[in-house]
């Protein structure tokens, strides 16, 4: 990542603390969970599928904080990776480029359409190079963070190469047409969520696949999960939004997780 941006992000990210996490409920957040624990030691503790917060039979109450993983948290305080575009200042400690790009929705088209596993391979200088052409595309995949490339090349380029320094998968984008990654996300499932059954993490990620192409292990966490919080999970157009929004301030409450998902359409938990 380019050394001046990465200063715009939250101390936190890089302060050598080791800390929990929240994994969510798609590859996005597996993946990015799997490396914060390979290169920081972090541990998944948690798991929230913005129905629910369960928590895990590791879990040890010890003060060691909380990290949401691909968690668009905008209750200040929390320390989040997170990627959507959420037109909120409240969470300085949210660690997204949105957030540092200030996207609103007056901007919304100049927004990063990637993944929060981008942004950690790039913030931590994890080396791709090695890589081969598929699991590159791969890591396009996650999020489906090649259609930057259809939506706005310019944009595209912007956010892979200037900040991410990562040239190899925008030169991808260029090569690969918009159903080759189609493809891959078929072939290995990468689409499917991850979820809770009986107490235990199941998906149908092609898990094992992935272990080959990446040369790494790919094992949910094996620990059983209680359900300790619900949530209401909707989505809203933007005069909807307006209107549950005053309600819960009307209420004393606050809005969780938020992610504007469309320039008029938004996702909230509360």
């Amino acid at each position: 990542m380019d050394k001046e941006y990465k200063q715009k992000y939250p101390e936190w990210t890089r302060d050598g603390k080791k800390y929990y996490m929240t994994m969510s409920d798609d590859l996005d957040s597996f993946f990015s969970c799997l490396l914060l624990e390979k290169i920081l030691g972090y541990k998944v503790t948690h798991y929230y599928d913005f129905d629910g917060l369960y928590q895990g039979d590791n879990y040890i109450y010890d003060g060691t904080i909380l990290v949401g993983v691909d968690m668009d948290i905008v209750k200040p305080g929390y320390r989040v990776w997170g990627n959507h575009c959420t037109c909120s200042k409240n969470n300085l400690n949210a660690s997204n480029i949105n957030n540092i790009e200030k996207i609103n929705l007056n901007n919304y088209t100049a927004k990063y359409a990637g993944s929060t596993l981008l942004q950690i391979i790039s913030y931590y200088n994890l080396d791709i190079s090695m890589l081969s052409e598929e699991a590159m595309m791969i890591l396009l995949a996650v999020d489906t963070t090649f259609k930057m490339y259809s939506f706005n090349k310019n944009n595209c380029k912007y956010y892979l190469v200037d900040i991410l320094e990562l040239p190899e998968l925008y030169a991808l984008c260029e090569e690969h047409s918009q159903e080759e990654f189609y493809d891959l996300i078929k072939k290995y499932n990468l689409h499917e969520k991850i979820y809770i059954e009986n107490g235990v993490l199941e998906t149908k990620i092609d898990l094992k696949s992935l272990e080959e192409i990446f040369n790494m292990p790919f094992i949910l966490p094996k620990n059983k999960f209680e359900l300790v919080h619900t949530y209401e999970n909707i989505g809203l157009h933007y005069d909807g939004y307006k209107r549950i929004k005053k309600q819960l301030e009307a209420e004393g409450k606050q809005i969780f997780t938020k992610a504007w998902t469309q320039r008029t359409y938004v996702k909230i938990s509360y």
